[in-house]
């Protein structure tokens, strides 16, 4: 209670002593233009860097397509209750490539190889949603 007071009962003194540590510096002398001309450097305007295209090639779906179809048998189930999360399947699916030795699709790609075989593909409050698709693991745990 008695530090509360101390702080809201608080005045400053009418002025403040004068030292030397708060004093302004000179301003530095301005860097010549010969050096900043070296220094400058081209870069790519923010919108073509991010582009989708730039970061992510487009991946034909065929060299996947045997691989995603043997993972859906080995790791996934259909049912018509079920609905799982895209981003989850996919990192399951490009880990379970990369222990095989292959390379891993893009998430457009994934989401390619899920359209084809039939399977709707949405968003559902943020999260993008499978559904008719899910985990072995967590199917055979609620069954």
């Amino acid at each position: 209670m008695l530090a509360s007071r101390r702080w809201r009962d608080w005045n400053p003194p009418a002025n403040f002593q004068k030292c030397s540590e708060h004093e302004l510096t000179k301003p530095t002398e301005s860097v010549p233009s010969s050096i900043l001309s070296v220094l400058s450097v081209p870069s790519l305007l923010v919108s073509e860097t991010i582009a989708p295209q730039a970061s992510h090639p487009q991946h034909d779906p065929a060299m996947w397509r045997e691989p995603f179809a043997r993972w859906l048998n080995c790791a996934c189930v259909r049912s018509l209750r079920c609905f799982g999360g895209v981003a989850c399947l996919h990192i399951a699916f490009c880990e379970w490539v990369a222990k095989r030795g292959g390379i891993p699709c893009n998430r457009e790609t994934f989401e390619r190889l899920l359209t084809e075989l039939g399977f709707l593909v949405g968003e559902v409050s943020g999260v993008v949603l499978v559904s008719g698709l899910t985990f072995r693991e967590d199917f055979e745990l609620y069954k």
